[in-house]
């Protein structure tokens, strides 16, 4: 996120030195219990100007497999028409999140105008899930994730493939669960544990 959303990282790695603290000496089926934290602040402020991202919308009927070309040309397209710009810049805010404006936003705000445009192609809301992460470059980053059959992909404003949360080199920290949008669990585990993965 190139120094963005700076108390977004203070958050979750409160979240994860908790949660790695409490479990250091735990056994790995223990290790493997879902740990739900707080959401962000600003993930919950958009909960209620964006009443969507909370909500559990259902099975819309149309398989994943169908909509990937949908989502991969959704990441390119929201990628290649927003420009990154911090919310302290944007809206004069240390961290805001919400849809774009005038064609600019953060990486939260990249996570959102792709959340919004899955659900209207039909992607069922429980297929769809905002992580917090450490990027590559050590950054703290948002991303979206949308669950496969084969497993969960990211779609990244830093790159317009969608790839396997595996293949990104990122460490995810937390995320908003399948089964009850307004909740946020702890994955702190790198690599995050396929068992884990399977319980949203």
């Amino acid at each position: 996120m190139h120094q963005r959303g700076r108390s977004i990282i203070a958050v979750v790695l409160t979240w994860a030195l908790a949660w790695v603290a409490g479990h250091v000496t735990a056994g790995a089926e223990q290790a493997q219990q879902r740990q739900f934290v707080a959401p962000p602040p600003g993930f919950a402020e958009a909960c209620k100007r964006y009443r969507w991202i909370c909500e559990d919308r259902g099975r819309a009927g149309t398989e994943i497999g169908e909509l990937l070309p949908i989502a991969e040309q959704i990441n390119r397209r929201v990628n290649a028409s927003v420009r990154e710009l911090t919310d302290a810049e944007n809206y004069g805010a240390n961290d805001y999140w919400t849809l774009p404006r005038n064609g600019s936003g953060d990486c939260e705000d990249f996570v959102l105008q792709k959340y919004s445009l899955l659900l209207a192609a039909g992607v069922d809301s429980r297929d769809l899930s905002i992580a917090v992460a450490i990027n590559r470059e050590g950054e703290n980053h948002a991303v979206l994730v949308l669950r496969a059959p084969r497993g969960d992909l990211v779609l990244d404003n830093l790159t317009s493939q969608i790839r396997p949360w595996n293949q990104t080199g990122y460490r995810f920290l937390a995320m908003q669960t399948s089964a009850d949008k307004q909740k946020w669990e702890v994955v702190a585990h790198q690599p995050l544990d396929s068992q884990i993965l399977a319980q949203r």
